[in-house]
């Protein structure tokens, strides 16, 4: 488990949360039994109905007994249980003892960026590490548990309040010939200090919320907000049986009622999670297509949902396993943006695999997990293209026909050429479940990148591009993430492509969700709306809440007609946008039966929220909640708890100033964004909070002085060159603002916005040359835009008036 250096973009994302109110991090998976539209996830006799607790916490009734653990699956399931033992899944979380510890603890001394940690055992044969802690002072840790097994191994120290903290030195259990069998730090190129926020001793770091119900079974997390302890509960240590095929006591019985002589009670067998298809299919060759179909679609997604939880970038939605409908039921997985993925959709940061799979035209086709991977012993069923043709036709796919490589090279390789790897972690090379056709091409248009040059290194793009084009053609069609890369460079005219991506349902949902998302983000047109409306029956729940979502703009008797249905939409991650997006709605416009259901879903977002109270962004969501309903005071005691969950939390601080600041709260609101930057001082964002704080009370030098920081911290944000451009120019230093102008158009080269703000600012200073330039590229930019015609006439004009022209 590690976490990425979050970069300024992403934290800004915090500030403008959606629907959620928090970020999405790749561990926290809580619920294990799945239905993806046809399943069966048939509830245990004892939850009949979902509950929320005291302690607020979404939740089924008391799991006690109905887990009755692998030992007793295997008086039946000898066969599954053999080849699970020893897998990944087994060795998932261990006690530290001789068998389990792989690590060197000879007094192995390891040394980080000049920071000495030494691995050691005591007489009674525990394992202890001496290491710096929260202070910056070497303590001897113990041990408790190991974490994972290959190719790395991970150790979990326990910490006051009930917490387990992951070592970020891990042992590379890789051979020596791979170069393994060594200590390592997961942030190998940089010092993380103890007052670093991914330090080990850290959030980021906390086994109970980033790690522990993706390794054990039946967990619970059971965190007191009030206290800020855990109670952390499992059934099973590791990923055992009932991880995914849920509770299994009433199977239990009715197996042993049917021995009995008796007959099962009906065709689930007594199984809370019915995994099996009704009738199976297989895999032939399509004589027409000479593609490979299955004989009977899938009924369900169920069996892929059940492997999603886990191997998804996702926040939880409730804390343990209940029935429910499906993977958006219990968790909200990360659409695709700029931060997390490349605009095509291969992975960037480690967001694990579902969010890749479900955009492959496999997963389109039918494919789930097992048709490569046993589900016991998690291997792959073949190896090298043996795996592929095991579908696809051999003689058309694996030969230098196909490939132009010669057999047994890389080049030849399936995986190499349509899985490439990244790595994380340091050394865990993990493929892109995208299945997708390289494309270099899109390298060039997007900066997506490509198999043949992750191979060939030494080559160029134009090089790759060259070849393809010469053995497969010029792809014919534009790749949707050409669109994406348009808007997340915030190109005009891109509205158009948004639109028609979001309503393809041909294109992957998690393609048509972040379209959605980006349109939701600029100014909302009539056919945008539309389009929203028209998903919200969307078969995809991902889809549906990005469609609630984007109608926020409708007016509060519009809202009310297309989203207060969707408080009854059978997946949770809806009803939680649902909620959000009427929030601002004025209560005297509900009908009584409206707002009766408004209440119930507020209660199940509420209680959502707290499932992840550990960190700050549950409380922003609340935040930002509690200020669209009104509740001012419940908004500020929320952004409050954020910022001392987590300390250097600085959105909350920045939403908080705000809130303030419009209460006539000045001097509060510059203290709390000052507490701000001092918290994050590296971040552009945090000092432009407070420059924009100092501009409203007209104190514009003083502004000035922070925009230009934050300008130097972000020179990748285009927005804010622009503003820091425009502030100096105010201030009657133009020749000063140029250079910020420039880099603003440079990082968007066809924004409207900024070219034109260059054309006035050097009109307004008889800059004549540097206004028609401008003009140039900006009608090049859009051509088919008569009003910049006429303008860059008018620059023109002016320029020839001029003396000595």
């Amino acid at each position: 488990m590690t976490v990425q250096r979050v970069g300024e973009a992403i934290w800004l994302m915090g500030i403008v949360v959606g629907s959620s109110g928090i970020l999405l991090w790749g561990c926290g998976k809580s619920g294990d039994a799945r239905d993806g539209g046809g399943g069966d996830v048939s509830g245990v006799a004892e939850w009949e109905a979902e509950v929320v607790g005291e302690e607020g916490y979404l939740t089924g009734n008391d799991t006690a007994g109905l887990f009755v653990g692998a030992s007793r699956c295997a008086e039946c399931h000898e066969e599954a249980f053999q080849e699970w033992a020893g897998s990944h899944h087994d060795h998932a979380m261990a006690v530290a003892t001789e068998e389990t510890v792989l690590g060197n603890f000879d007094d192995a001394e390891f040394e980080h960026f000049g920071v000495r940690s030494r691995f050691f055992r005591k007489d009674d044969g525990s394992f202890w590490v001496n290491t710096p802690g929260p202070d910056g002072e070497a303590t001897d840790y113990p041990i408790e548990y190991t974490f994972g097994i290959y190719p790395l191994q991970q150790y979990l120290i326990p910490f006051p309040g009930g917490r387990y903290q992951a070592l970020q030195i891990c042992w590379d259990s890789r051979s020596e010939e791979e170069g393994g069998q060594r200590w390592y730090h997961l942030y190998a190129d940089e010092p993380i200090p103890h007052t670093d926020e991914l330090h080990w001793t850290g959030s980021n770091f906390n086994w109970n919320f980033m790690c522990a119900d993706c390794h054990s079974t039946n967990l619970r997390k059971n965190y007191d907000v009030t206290t800020g302890e855990y109670d952390t509960q499992w059934s099973e240590m590791n990923v055992s049986c009932e991880a995914c095929h849920g509770p299994g006591r009433d199977h239990v019985e009715a197996a042993e009622a049917y021995a009995a002589g008796g007959e099962w009670a009906d065709d689930k067998y007594g199984l809370a999670v019915v995994l099996k298809e009704p009738e199976e299919g297989a895999w032939v060759i399509d004589g027409e297509t000479g593609q490979p179909r299955r004989t009977r679609a899938l009924a369900s997604t169920i069996q892929v949902e059940t492997c999603a939880p886990c191997h998804s970038r996702r926040r939880p939605l409730v804390d343990g396993w209940v029935p429910h409908n499906g993977l958006g039921d219990t968790h909200e997985v990360s659409l695709l943006d700029r931060i997390l993925y490349y605009p095509d959709g291969q992975i960037k940061e480690e967001v694990y695999v579902y969010g890749s799979f479900v955009q492959s035209k496999m997963y389109q086709n039918h494919v789930r997990c097992t048709d490569c991977h046993n589900p016991h012993r998690l291997n792959l069923l073949a190896e090298g293209n043996a795996l592929c043709i095991r579908c696809h036709d051999g003689t058309r796919y694996d030969s230098p026909a196909h490939t132009f490589h010669q057999p047994g090279s890389t080049g030849s390789s399936c995986v190499e050429c349509h899985m490439p790897t990244t790595t994380y972690m340091g050394v865990d090379p993990r493929r892109d479940h995208s299945i997708r056709i390289p494309r270099p091409d899109l390298t060039e248009k997007i900066g997506a990148p490509n198999a043949c040059n992750g191979c060939h290194v030494d080559r160029s793009t134009e090089w790759a591009v060259e070849w393809w084009n010469r053995w497969y053609g010029e792809p014919e069609e534009a790749h949707w993430g050409e669109t994406l890369a348009l808007a997340y460079g915030d190109e005009p005219g891109v509205e158009e492509r948004l639109l028609a991506l979001a309503g393809d349902r041909e294109k992957p949902m998690m393609a048509r969700g972040a379209a959605m998302a980006e349109l939701e983000r600029r100014t909302p047109t009539r056919e945008a709306l539309q389009v929203m409306a028209g998903n919200l029956q969307d078969k995809d729940a991902m889809v549906r809440a990005a469609a609630v979502s984007g109608l926020a703009p409708l007016d509060g008797k519009q809202r009310l007609q297309f989203i207060v249905p969707m408080l009854e939409d059978e997946a949770r991650m809806v009803r939680m946008a649902a909620v959000r997006t009427l929030a601002s709605v004025p209560v005297e416009m509900y009908s009584p039966e409206e707002r009766a259901a408004y209440e119930k879903g507020l209660a199940e977002y509420k209680a959502a929220q707290r499932v992840v109270a550990d960190r700050a962004g549950a409380h922003m969501g609340l935040g930002l909640l509690y200020t669209d309903l009104g509740q001012l005071e419940e908004a500020e005691a929320a952004y409050r708890k954020a910022f001392e969950v987590e300390e250097n939390h600085f959105q909350a601080r920045v939403n908080l100033a705000e809130l303030v600041f419009g209460q006539g709260r000045v001097s509060e609101a510059q203290i709390l964004l000052e507490d701000a930057l001092r918290v994050a001082p590296h971040l552009g964002i945090t000092h432009e909070a407070l420059a924009r704080h100092w501009i409203r009370r007209q104190e514009y030098e003083e502004g000035l002085k922070y925009l230009l920081k934050a300008a130097e911290l972000s020179p990748e944000s285009g927005a804010t060159q622009y503003f820091a451009g425009v502030a100096l120019n105010q201030l009657g230093r133009y020749e000063d603002s140029l250079p910020y102008f420039e880099r603003a158009v440079e990082l968007a080269p066809q924004h409207a916005e900024y070219l034109g703000g260059l054309v006035a600012v050097a009109r307004d200073h008889g800059d004549w040359e540097r206004a028609v330039r401008a003009a140039e590229r900006l009608v090049a930019a859009h051509p088919g835009e008569p009003g910049y015609r006429v303008l860059l006439e008018e620059m023109k004009t002016r320029r020839r008036a001029e003396p000595g022209s």
